[in-house]
């Protein structure tokens, strides 16, 4: 199959994704903050980036021992005129950092699958599930003031379950140095305990309320105290993570909570505290985030995923859009005239690529908006898509994927499915009045 021309320039290198469901916070209506959000800043441009992923199958005569993966985020727009060349070699440092631990784990962990096995077939076992080791990043941000970077992990080495957790990398976008929470926050204190508030808050069923907050509490403030707290660098705030085990059980998987810059702007470095007029920013599914807009309402949102379809949730409120999907991929897109729209791409059942959902968020529930054209954000597609959709498709075992990371809502790259000719075709495209992507250029056109 040939390729598109663009994914040879965003697919040069290699990257992938997990999760686990954490207790659903309670409904809160739209929040007014202000009649015009107070940290806008109009001098911050958006940065074009791409994320690849290289995920690996590895086999011996017995069967199936390793599915593994690495992560590469590349630039596709022009580091030099964005002024962020720093920026951009502390991205090839880390995709080099990447790929050598992916290679040293993956070594470690095909010879521990092996004896592992070899116990499990003395002991009689008749079941050997292969061990994972799967990875992906979520671009949270991407412009001339910063660059965060939401790591996810999937991992799996024996035993009765594996473990799923997320990590933060924050960049400075023009020295290229890797940020501190110490250097976005100015009162440590303070922004612990408006963790531990918002937690107990947003998590009312949580194990910890039980206790009366007081184990979180200790948790969070020892974490902060010592810069040892998982974090982005949101558009609009910091949003921060705890993967199982940190602040309650396994089974209640990974709590987040996200303090916004207008909120609180008395704990924030007054250089960090600033957010673009309009932005995209990818979540990871299962995870809410709070984020602010620029007509000054702030919401919180949430996308699960299964076998059963989409779930978007609005300040609590759902909306189920039903039919198979997976590998989704979302983006929360903020306007600089305060609309806001969820790009959701994903694979369907029978089919080879993922495909763009966009819901309307600018009501008091989600609304799904009709798509007379389709896309997908995926930018390694065959020039002849359909005819590779005719044969099975095995989720777990397609190849490499190539991402365009939305950043400009003015100025982004998409792949269009052309249904009528079966062709894919890279477009160049803006958010049109209704939310869909209006090509500005597609392929072959002059």
């Amino acid at each position: 199959m040939k390729k598109m021309k663009f994914a040879a320039a965003v697919v040069a290198a290699f990257s992938l994704g997990a999760g686990l469901p954490a207790v659903f916070p309670p409904v809160a209506p739209f929040v007014s903050i202000s009649e015009a959000a107070s940290h806008i800043d109009e001098s911050i441009r958006p940065i074009q980036l791409a994320v690849n992923n290289h995920r690996m199958f590895d086999a011996d005569e017995e069967g199936e021992l390793l599915r593994s993966s690495r992560i590469m985020v590349v630039f596709t727009g022009s580091a030099a005129a964005e002024g962020v060349e720093e920026l951009q070699k502390a991205l090839w440092k880390y995709n080099d950092e990447q790929t050598e631990m992916s290679q040293n784990s993956r070594e470690k962990l095909i010879a521990q699958a092996k004896q592992d096995r070899a116990e499990r077939k003395a002991a009689g076992a008749t079941n050997f599930p292969a061990y994972l080791n799967l990875n992906d990043v979520f671009i949270r941000r991407a412009d001339t003031l910063a660059v965060s970077l939401l790591e996810t992990n999937m991992n799996y080495e024996g035993g009765m379950h594996g473990m799923s957790g997320v990590f933060g990398k924050n960049f400075d976008s023009k020295t290229g140095q890797l940020l501190t929470l110490s250097d976005v926050i100015t009162d440590k204190p303070r922004f612990a305990n408006l963790i531990v508030e918002q937690l107990l808050r947003e998590y009312p069923k949580a194990s910890f309320v039980e206790s009366g907050g007081e184990s979180v509490k200790e948790a969070v403030n020892l974490a902060t105290g010592i810069d040892n707290v998982i974090w982005t660098l949101d558009p609009t705030g910091i949003t921060v993570y705890f993967n199982p085990y940190h602040i309650d059980s396994y089974s209640e998987g990974i709590f987040t909570t996200t303090v916004l810059f207008d909120e609180h702007p008395e704990i924030f470095a007054e250089k960090y505290c600033r957010t673009p007029k309009s932005y995209c920013m990818e979540l990871r599914s299962y995870l809410p985030v709070r984020a602010s807009f620029a007509n000054g309402d702030s919401a919180q949102v949430r996308v699960f995923s299964s076998d059963g379809g989409q779930r978007i949730a609005l300040n609590g409120v759902i909306l189920d859009d039903w039919g198979e999907t997976y590998d989704v991929r979302p983006v929360l897109v903020s306007l600089a005239d305060g609309r806001r729209y969820l790009y959701v791409d994903g694979v369907a059942a029978g089919d080879a690529w993922e495909r763009t959902t966009i819901y309307d968020l600018n009501g008091n529930a989600p609304v799904k908006v009709t798509m007379k054209q389709q896309f997908t954000r995926r930018a390694d597609v065959d020039e002849d898509f359909a005819e590779a959709e005719r044969g099975p498709i095995m989720i777990d075992k397609k190849r490499d994927k190539g991402y365009s990371i939305m950043a400009d809502s003015e100025n982004f790259y998409m792949t269009r499915l052309n249904e009528a000719t079966g062709k894919a075709e890279l477009c160049q495209c803006r958010v049109g009045a209704d939310g869909t992507p209006e090509m500005l250029w597609a392929q072959g056109e002059k």
